[in-house]
């Protein structure tokens, strides 16, 4: 399996138990170190059961210093621990070496989705087998050439633009390696990608897990966090979708730009000029929030209180059914019935009138947030940070931040791909995608990333084909190539003009006003989260002098 290692390119061994952190020459510590992986060792919880270690993996995945991608080394108990988490998290775990007397039996019959190493004792000489193994995890300048067709596609390889491009070069569709869960296809390619998500054939109705699971049905699965798109029937979803599409025009939009402005300046007001700033927390995960409330007209002082909604308790797991936010949600809408205003909410209450229900206007604006407000931190995050790491492309943006806002959000919107997969489509007939067969009941996805680096339609992309003085990052010099990111077809982003609009006036503004902004001193390595959505955890920066023009770009002057 290629491994992609944690982020900065080293990759990462977590140990659990005391039996692995021998550092002997046997000990996989020391193992480890010799392969080019960082090591971390988790301390037994109390108790020491599987459950216990089930618990305390489950802490560690969700703290923010840990590692996006994995190896997990575990002993007796913990075991179980580890292969329960590795096979719910494809997308973290790249391998696991377990310590055990005989193979486990809650190993899945088919094996796991990444590489499993079983040991039947820490010290029987296994030395050489443990060193081959991490070894061979390594990402290296061969690997990145190395032919796809004789392994499997993973989970965790959709979020990789140089292995999806490898991959969609060895053929249009490839079966994924996700043992226990719903049969997937995956889509590379461009035109097949909008092919597949404009197939009627294909049905968006199935919710899925990041492990392409189905959820079960029950409260449980009303607030899946950022899944919620797919969780409605499609009959439910294309009502909601033609109740929002008729009020979020681009005319309408283009009259919200004033407020997102006063949005995106008030939080740049807030950033201290005198020490370094975490960016992510203090911009670009708050600026979406503030914006989806400008679109729907919540009051600012119950912004905070959807805020740590959004940002708190939708990612947090088990996702639970949160009635307090429909509860809220409902009162708004209550409001706009008796008091219309200029405002989403008020626009669908009055350009629906009785036909439209409480409920189903409740529906549409928790579907905008919970799908608006990731992906949009996302796209600045990730965004700014591929610009700052290529300082020509930082300083085309803040040399003219009015004429190349606008291109360089949709070449960010490529480059990013803030979902890495379309939704997940169930096939309800068999069906021939790209001459492949596909059975009645499996899934099929469309790679946006693979799409978004299509060579037949980005011929000369750094970041999908690295090379000798070639760059991985964004070109802003040329003009903007298409992409996938919003999807297509029926479910299409509804939320794109809006997003599109929030973005480039973030990007201008930033620019503008903060043109020498640079990553902070010392910062070596940024943390991405690879879960669905591919994000950046922090981005440390210092703002620089502020530019000449100040809060005010050109459209607010007299």
């Amino acid at each position: 399996m290629n491994a992609v290692p944690a982020s900065g390119g080293s990759g990462e061994l977590v140990l659990l138990g005391e039996g692995c952190t021998g550092t002997g020459p046997a000990g996989l510590e020391a193992l480890a170190v010799r392969g080019g992986l960082r090591v971390r060792t988790l301390t037994p919880p109390t108790g020491g059961g599987e459950g216990d270690w089930t618990a305390r993996l489950t802490g560690f995945l969700g703290a923010q210093d840990s590692p996006d991608r994995m190896v997990l080394a575990a002993e007796g108990r913990a075991c179980g621990a580890v292969f329960e988490l590795a096979d719910r998290h494809p997308e973290r775990v790249v391998a696991v070496v377990a310590i055990v007397p005989e193979p486990p039996a809650d190993v899945p019959a088919l094996g796991l989705a990444c590489p499993v190493l079983v040991l039947p004792d820490p010290d029987d000489g296994s030395g050489p087998a443990v060193e081959r193994f991490l070894t061979e995890l390594r990402t290296g300048p061969a690997e990145e050439e190395r032919p796809v067709r004789n392994r499997a596609l993973c989970p965790a390889d959709l979020h990789e633009p140089s292995v999806m491009r490898r991959f969609a070069a060895a053929g249009p569709v490839h079966r994924l390696a996700s043992p226990g869960s719903v049969p997937t296809w995956v889509v590379t390619g461009y035109g097949a990608a909008r092919a597949v998500l404009a197939d009627p054939g294909l049905r968006g109705d199935t919710a899925t897990t990041a492990g392409y699971r189905p959820q079960p049905a029950g409260p449980a699965a009303v607030h899946p966090g950022d899944a919620d798109t797919i969780t409605v029937d499609a009959g439910e979803h294309e009502r909601l979708r033609g109740l929002v599409e008729r009020h979020l025009t681009e005319e309408w939009v283009d009259s919200l730009l004033p407020r997102l402005r006063r949005v995106t300046d008030g939080l740049l007001d807030a950033l201290p000029r005198d020490r370094e700033v975490d960016l992510v927390a203090a911009f670009a995960v708050p600026l979406p929030v503030a914006a989806l409330c400008v679109l729907l007209g919540v009051p600012e002082p119950d912004r905070p209180y959807l805020a740590d909604w959004l940002v708190r308790r939708v990612p947090t797991p088990p996702p639970a059914a949160h009635e307090d936010v429909d509860a809220y949600l409902g009162g708004l809408v209550a409001e706009r019935r008796k008091r219309p205003a200029d405002d989403l909410l008020g626009r669908m209450c009055a350009g629906g009138g009785d036909a439209v229900r409480d409920e189903e206007v409740v529906a549409a604006a928790r579907l905008l947030l919970v799908s608006g407000a990731r992906p949009t931190t996302t796209l600045l995050g990730n965004g700014v940070a591929a610009l700052l790491a290529r300082r020509d492309q930082w300083r085309l943006l803040a040399g003219d931040p009015d004429a190349v806002a606008g291109p360089a959000t949709e070449e960010l919107l490529r480059h990013v791909t803030p979902y890495p997969v379309g939704f997940a489509r169930r096939v309800v007939a068999p069906v021939d995608t790209a001459g492949v067969r596909i059975p009645a009941g499996h899934h099929v996805l469309a790679s946006l990333t693979a799409a978004n680096h299509d060579p037949a339609v980005v011929p000369h992309d750094p970041a999908a084909v690295p090379s000798a003085g070639a760059a991985r990052g964004p070109d802003l010099g040329r003009a903007p190539y298409p992409h996938a990111s919003f999807g297509h077809g029926r479910h299409a982003c509804l939320g794109a003009g809006f997003a599109r609009a929030l973005v480039r006036t973030a990007l201008g503004a930033l620019a503008r006003r903060f043109p020498g902004l640079d990553l902070a001193p010392g910062t070596r390595e940024l943390h991405y989260r690879r879960s669905r959505v591919r994000y950046l955890l922090a981005l440390p920066v210092l703002l620089g002098p502020e530019g000449p023009e100040g809060p005010e770009g050109p459209e607010d002057r007299p």
